[in-house]
């Protein structure tokens, strides 16, 4: 179901996490101060899971399936999955590792950042300034999800795919508006607990120029499944 070529190594060291503050237009003090951050090495998927390797979990585990499974805007083979809870992807994860021999789980909101954006702190997956026809965001008129891998420009700079619109993607930390101010600097994990669970990346229903940035920061409540939030793997290690 899985193999090597379906994630990304990013290698352990430094990388610039954050906003140097007053430098957006819009309210960005979740995202402040910017700081140089320290994680050890990770795989992390090349894409989203999509809604063919999740209905396989749903078949074999019989777990309910994803919301909107009727509405072709939002459930296609080759779209990101969507309509799950934060609590279905971990068990999504669970499922996967038990079935593989592996230990799959979310990513952190670190390990997100890093893979979206690199070691250099640019604003978007492609660099600092804002492209309109780079990724699927409100913008894009589409109105739904497109099928991963639609733009082939929307590539980070260590070659993971997709990390921008067509769909939030869940992380494993909870949210908390101050947590740069007090986290450490070596592999954050982020709030001991809260309301809301950490997601990255912006969605086909919001405007990409602010939500489509990599530093970007939002949270939604774990027990929710909308039709704008998926996930993808990540993983210690790989055997």
């Amino acid at each position: 179901m899985y193999s090597a070529g379906d994630f990304i190594f990013i290698p352990a060291g430094p990388f610039l996490m954050g906003t140097v503050p007053g430098t957006r237009r819009s309210k960005s003090d979740e995202e402040e101060p910017q700081r140089q951050i320290m994680l050890d090495n990770f795989y992390i998927g090349r894409y989203p899971v999509t809604g063919a390797q999740y209905q396989s979990f749903v078949s074999k585990t019989g777990r309910s399936t994803p919301r909107y499974q009727n509405d072709i805007r939002f459930n296609s083979s080759l779209m990101p999955i969507v309509g799950i809870t934060w609590y279905d992807a971990v068990a999504f994860c669970d499922w996967l590792s038990t079935e593989n021999n592996q230990k799959f789980r979310l990513p952190t909101e670190a390990e997100w950042e890093k893979s979206a954006r690199g070691v250099d702190g640019s604003q978007y997956v492609w660099g600092d300034q804002w492209k309109l026809n780079r990724a699927n965001f409100a913008e894009s008129g589409f109105k739904q999800l497109v099928q991963v891998g639609f733009y082939e420009k929307n590539v980070s700079p260590y070659g993971c795919q997709d990390m921008v619109g067509n769909c939030y993607q869940w992380c494993s930390d909870w949210f908390h508006a101050q947590t740069y101010k007090y986290s450490p600097n070596v592999n954050p994990k982020g709030a001991k607990e809260g309301r809301r669970k950490v997601i990255r990346g912006g969605s086909w229903n919001t405007k990409g120029e602010f939500s489509g940035r990599c530093a970007n920061r939002a949270a939604h409540p774990p027990d929710q499944a909308p039709n704008w939030i998926g996930f993808r793997l990540a993983a210690d290690e790989l055997y």
